[in-house]
């Protein structure tokens, strides 16, 4: 008999009802359950490893109990134990706790359960708490609420809380268990119970606390305030979490009247500050909030209303005048699903889009603000899908119409794939179902031979691994689905005999077939629908079928922030809810101190930024004198610290190199060293940037920060490459109660494989007479005998004297001709096979395969339900390990898409600060997913004047003025700073003092944005430029940008002569040979521009691309080919350190710098559209990139109606410098300009238009350089000689060099050059 049936069946029978089997022998249990002397609880007890196995033991004290053991008998002799309950040889463990609950001591088992959940141990801490949720837990949790709703004296009631239901309590309101991943099944139980049939249960228990509370408070001395305030904290923690999972409790009127009870005995004094957000969130669930006092408040001014003409709105789903717009049309966020039904593709109405202006919202506050961003997101990621499906179904529809093929300036790039079939179903144990789709080779590829069709592929970047696609039928079918590794192992019946090259043969490959290629796909979203559908529709068909991809859109950048914007709308509980989404009717914002900080006797300690003794008290004045004594940072900065460490919600503004990053370091810092009197737990960082995040994380290393993790796999950091969440969880040893449960799941999972893949192979090949027969034999015995009968073997052919046949296809075959008959199924069911016609036999069989379909479709759904629950269940086993590490560690750093990826994981891990850098470019949604449960101080620092978040919809944008009702890419940072009406403004701290800009380069943004920016004395000292003049330049020009292509593949705009431009300007400063890796950055608004800077620098220079620039590049289908030698091979380019130099798109250059910044334009065109520098913030950041050195080319003509740009040309810097201004014409004598014409030999162009002494100026130098012609190849290759040439006059330097590097000569251009001496 099975050793664990038998355990099972004996320990029952002795009352041993919680019991643990663990197939994990040969290791020390690390738990117990030990019983005070005269409880009737049963004492359990672990040996460890004794001379041959394991061995358990328990003994108990009540004398209705036997005392027993299991383990081996050599194990038993030694403790003495004579009665055995059973013996094995440890190929099984036992844990268990054994009570009777007619009599079982309730005071004795809370109490020593909560010892045990008080440990740091985690697996004690599951196994209590698993088992607590288990029936028999549940039955001494009854045990309890009897006793509690027994007790009729207020003395007895307060006995009973304190000694029974407040270490109930404790337990399933730890951090720790409710936090827990791998207890959440346990816990919803345990609260489910307690609330009871209609909450009937849950009244009763908390009317007794309610009794109970009150009752201590009254007689509360001072050595009772601590077990008071826990016990009100505790209490308040159930009933909060009670209401949240049983969402019924909200219209049960009597837990209105408690929370009211509960919350008019509580004195102020003792309302520590989780408590105070309990009562706040209960209060919020029950809509009871009026009945709390209110705090005072601090007028705080408001905006004054414009007067504004609006439409009314088609409000959302049943609320709308006109019906619900479609089946995904909701009034409640929670109900819409993330990706665009078949129904919304269709729709032709409007979705519903709710304006900045929340007055018009039809929810207000917390709701209100919620429903806005998670609508607004949606439709600027998942609304530009369902508008590219949508032309694609128009299409298939009506394939003669000679539909425009425009794709919308901001539309999302889409490719199609023609002539789509699934061919077959397999399984992956990590993805689940998976497809294979066959599709036409794209038409550019056409001819080619194999080795070019994978070239063109991989260089395409298409149908990349998790790439999101879309599958689109002409009847209207979509489904969504994901690109999967096809070079990972899939499961599917497989021939044993196969070799390998068959089998390579069967494996999807977008280039192996000339004419098709072939996917393997994934669905997006499991849904039992979409999975049917497959099912059905894996033979040919005459329905035009399409497949639609969306390069660089990745579903995992956006689902995960919605989905939390969803189950934060269900919650309505949101950090700072106040101040982000006041009601309608505030009025004043009180902006408090962090609640941890307002704990009795807490101050922060300042002596290692001080240097000296130094403490700060929220909410008290502070001295100064002592932190400017001894700390780095200036008194700005000083003051953001100070300010940030005493409010919950801190906005700091860091124009350009004011040392945002080095004030965030200070403040974090100083959290850290405060940590533990704190009780802070994990600090997150948030950084928008993968390379932000970095140089912030790598600074806190430096300074002694070790117990950091970096989350995400895009880190480039040596010095982080050991912290991130991957490695550090390889050291961390899993839990017994882990190790269990995932061995259980993986053993589920692998057994629901093996059922789903038998099941496939009967659906990947429907009319096989395998099907046929395992139909008929479960179904229909007589003719399963009269086909089958007489055997066939294994690949269904029977032997008739000594001639083979197919069983199956010879009875179709097989009919008399004399037959003629044409009955109904229902009919032939009761007929031997034999007296059908030919059609009667084609029409029954057909009816077999339809019946077989469908009785494996249904069966491979339900497995693959099955599957689904254990793939789940195990993840969260993993994700339990990296709980626990995250909980350790002091920081955890992310970035905001890193943040929505693990959103669900960071939620648990208790945080109560959070800093997010670079605020201002952050997305509101992203940033209200930021404050996670728990968090009861947010710092913010950004700067709103530089870039607004990116977002794809154009009109959505604030700058649009379409789109200026929407604003989605007003950051939260920009609204709480510049509030909307009906917002409230909250304070902000500036940073005064740059150390990046020369103050010629500063001047430019100080004048018309930071008026009180002020420039350290580190910038003075600055040294010049070599090899050029000035250190600030505007190189105006005339020539037009380039002409877009109707069938461009990208909208971006180019301007090639500015391309020739920056290309020799950078050859001749990269040939000082002063300026070292990535010291100088060509910037540009444009990606297509960026993409052409990069091909023509890439032949002399290694290019660095951001990986954001990279992405995008990618996205719009800009990236190069790489190029190829002869036989196929990549070549790699070598080049010196010194070449290295950076290109990057503005937008993706926030937050970095360099030495020497060249800047194009490219926009030049007689409209003067300015494009995407018409933004101030985008010319913010333009200009403020530069450290010694900038020089802009760019039409003049073009930029000057952009007021910033005029504003910039009145700058003292500008208009001392001669050359850097908008207009060059207005600032040159006509005697002063030259006309140079650029046909001519160069020493001939030299030796007449310059002028002895002169020494080499930009525009003598961009006439030389357009030649190649620089004065790097003009002089000596000798650095030394190379910086001695750059003083030698414009004669000299021509005459000894230039008739030795004579070159092609360049097309007549002409230019307008300054040669005035000295100028």
């Amino acid at each position: 008999m099975n050793p664990e049936r038998v355990i099972r069946q004996r320990l029952a029978e002795n009352g041993v009802l919680f019991f643990l089997i663990t197939k994990f022998p040969g290791q020390e249990t690390a738990c117990g359950l030990a019983a005070e002397d005269g409880s009737r609880l049963l004492t359990i007890a672990y040996k460890k490893q004794l001379a041959k196995d394991f061995a358990f033991l328990s003994a108990s004290t009540d004398d209705m109990h036997r005392v027993m053991a299991v383990g081996t008998e050599e194990d038993l002799d030694k403790t003495g134990m004579t009665t055995r309950l059973a013996s094995n040889s440890g190929e099984w463990r036992i844990s268990g706790l054994s009570c009777n609950p007619p009599v079982v001591d309730t005071k004795a088992f809370f109490q020593t359960a909560w010892k045990l959940i008080e440990s740091e141990d985690a697996g004690i801490r599951q196994f209590v708490v698993t088992k607590l949720g288990a029936e028999t837990g549940l039955a001494i949790i009854k045990t309890l609420t009897d006793i509690m709703d027994t007790s009729d004296r207020k003395e007895t009631t307060i006995s009973i809380f304190k000694d029974r239901t407040l270490p109930f309590y404790r337990i399933i309101s730890h951090p720790d268990v409710l936090s827990s991943l791998i207890l959440e099944t346990p816990i919803d139980t345990i609260y489910t119970f307690l609330f009871g049939p209609s909450g009937r249960r849950g009244l009763r228990v908390f009317r007794s606390t309610a009794t109970a509370l009150s009752g201590m408070i009254l007689r509360n001395s001072s050595s009772d305030e601590e077990v008071s305030s826990i016990a009100i904290s505790s209490s308040l923690a159930v009933l909060e979490r009670l209401i949240e999972i049983n969402q019924s409790a909200q219209v049960i009127e009597g837990f209105t009247a408690i929370v009211e009870t509960i919350s008019a005995c509580i004195p102020e004094d003792i309302m520590v500050p989780n408590a105070q957000q309990s009562l706040t969130r209960i209060n919020r669930r029950l809509n009871t909030g009026s009945s709390l006092p209110l705090a005072p408040t601090q007028s705080t001014p408001q905006n004054v209303p414009s007067v504004a003409f609006e439409l009314s709105q088609d409000l959302p789903g049943s609320l709308s005048d006109n019906g619900a717009r479609h089946d995904n049309d909701h009034e409640s966020i929670a109900d819409i699903q993330i990706l665009p039904t078949a129904q919304e593709i269709a729709s032709s109405r409007q979705e519903y889009l709710p304006l900045i202006d929340s007055a018009q919202h039809h929810l207000s506050g917390l709701a209100g603000l919620l429903d806005r961003q998670f609508r607004l997101l949606r439709e600027d990621t998942v609304g530009q899908l369902r508008d590219a499906v949508r032309e694609e179904i128009t299409r298939l529809e009506h394939p003669n119409r000679n539909a425009l093929r425009h794709q919308g300036q901001h539309g999302v790039r889409k490719l199609i794939y023609h002539n789509v079939r699934f061919s077959r179903m397999c399984v992956n144990r990590r993805k689940g179902l998976q497809v294979v789709a066959e599709f036409d080779q794209p038409l550019q590829i056409n001819n080619k031979s194999m080795k070019q069709r994978e070239d063109w592929w991989k260089g395409s970047k298409l149908l990349q691994v998790d790439s999101l696609v879309c599958f689109v039928s002409a009847n209207g079918r979509i489904i969504f689905l994901s690109v999967c590794d096809s070079s990972l192992p899939f499961h599917g019946k497989k021939d044993s005999n196969s070799d390998d090259k068959g089998r390579l043969e069967g494996t999807p490959s977008l280039f192996r077939q000339a004419n098709r290629a072939s996917v393997l796909l994934g669905l997006a979203e499991y849904k039992t629908e979409d999975a049917i559908w497959i099912c059905t529709h894996t033979a040919p068909s005459k329905t035009q079928h399409s497949l639609v991809e969306f390069p660089g859109v990745l579903l995992p950048s956006f689902q995960p922030t919605l989905q939390a914007l969803q189950k934060m709308s269900r919650k309505l509980s949101l950090p700072f809810a106040e101040i982000v989404a006041p009601d309608s009717q505030a009025s004043a914002v009180i902006i408090k101190p962090p609640a941890y900080a307002t704990k009795r006797g807490f101050s922060f300690n300042l002596d290692f930024l001080a240097g000296v003794p130094l403490t700060l008290t929220p909410g008290q004045s502070f001295d100064f004198t002592n932190l400017n004594g001894g700390s780095t940072l200036d008194e700005a900065q000083q003051f953001a610290v100070i300010q940030a460490l005493s409010t919950e919600l801190a906005l700091i503004q860091g124009p350009p190199g004011t040392g945002k990053s080095y004030t965030g370091v200070a403040i974090i810092k100083a959290l850290i060293h405060n940590r533990k009197a704190a009780d802070l737990g994990p600090i997150i960082c948030v950084c928008y940037t993968n390379h932000a995040l970095d140089q912030l994380l790598e600074h806190l290393v430096k300074d002694g920060v070790m117990k950091l993790i970096r989350l995400g796999s895009r880190s480039k950091s040596d010095v982080l490459s050991n912290l991130t969440l991957r490695n550090v969880a390889k050291e961390a040893v899993p839990t017994k109660t882990e190790k269990h449960d995932k061995w259980e799941h993986n053993r589920d999972i692998g057994e629901r494989i093996r059922e789903i893949e038998d099941l496939l192979s009967g659906l990947n090949n429907p009319g096989s007479w395998t099907n046929v027969k395992t139909h008929l034999m479960n179904t229909h015995n007589p003719h399963f005998m009269e086909l089958f009968g007489r055997g066939a073997d294994e690949e269904g052919f029977r032997e008739v004297k000594g001639r083979k046949f197919r069983v199956v296809e010879s009875w179709l075959r097989g009919a008399s001709k004399k037959l003629t008959s044409n009955r109904p199924v229902a009919q032939l069911s009761a007929l031997s096979l034999r007296e059908m016609s030919a059609s009667e036999r084609g029409v029954l069989h057909k009816h077999w395969i339809e019946q077989r379909g469908g009785r494996l479709t249904n069966d491979l759904i339900c497995a693959l339900d099955a599957y689904h629950g254990s793939k789940s269940a195990l993840d969260k086993c993993h994700s339990e390990l990296d709980l626990r590490c995250l909980r350790e560690a002091h920081i955890i750093g992310v970035t905001t898409s890193g943040l929505a990826r693990n959103i669900d994981l960071l939620q648990r891990v208790r945080a109560k600060v959070m800093l997010c850098e670079e605020a201002g470019e952050v997305l509101e949604a992203h940033t209200l997913t930021a404050f996670l449960p728990g968090v009861e101080h947010a710092i913010l620092i950004g700067d709103h004047e530089q870039l607004r978040p990116q977002i794809n919809n154009y009109e959505l944008q604030h700058d649009n003025p379409r789109g200026k009702r929407y604003s989605l890419d007003i950051s939260l940072f920009e609204r709480l700073v510049r509030p909307q009406i009906g917002n409230l403004q909250v304070p902000l701290c500036t940073l005064k003092t740059q150390r990046r800009m020369h103050p010629s380069i500063s001047e430019l943004v100080r004048v018309p944005l930071y008026p009180d920016l002020l420039d350290h004395r580190s910038v003075l000292e600055y040294p010049e430029v070599d090899g050029m003049r000035d250190r600030l330049y505007w190189l105006d020009h005339q020539e037009k940008e380039d002409l877009r292509p109707t069938q461009a593949v990208s909208l971006s705009r180019t301007n090639t002569f500015e391309v020739d431009i920056i290309a020799a300007l950078v050859s001749h400063l990269v040939r000082q040979g002063t300026y070292r890796s990535e010291d100088i950055a060509v910037i540009t608004p444009y990606l297509g521009q960026l993409q052409k800077i990069k091909k023509r620098l890439a032949n002399s220079f290694e290019i660095v691309v951001g990986d954001r620039d990279q992405e995008e590049l990618e996205a719009k289908g800009l990236q190069d080919d790489p190029e190829t030698s002869t036989d196929g091979q990549v070549q790699v380019q070598k080049t010196t350190l010194f070449n290295v130099l950076k290109v990057a798109t503005v937008d993706n250059f926030q937050g970095e710098e360099a030495k020497v910044v060249v800047v194009s334009l490219v926009r030049s065109n007689d409209e003067r559209k300015c494009g995407f520098l018409k933004t101030s913030n985008r010319i913010n950041v333009l200009l403020s990139r530069a450290r010694h050195g900038m020089y802009i080319i760019g039409n003049s003509d073009t930029s000057r109606p952009v007021p910033m740009w005029a504003e910039s040309a009145q700058t003292r810097s500008v208009q001392d410098l001669r050359y850097a201004v908008l207009d060059i014409k207005k600032h040159l004598s006509k005697c002063q300009c030259r006309t140079i014409s650029l046909g001519l030999h160069l020493k001939e162009v030299v030796l007449k238009d310059a002028r002895r002494d002169y020494s080499v100026g930009i525009p003598v130098l961009i006439c030389a350089i357009l030649q190649l012609y620089t004065m790097r190849f003009v002089a000596l290759n000798a650095v030394q000689e190379q910086r001695k040439a750059a003083n030698m006059s414009v004669r000299d330097l021509a005459e000894t060099h230039a008739s030795q590097n004579v070159k092609s000569c360049y097309s007549i251009f002409l230019y307008h050059a300054d040669t005035s001496q000295g100028s």
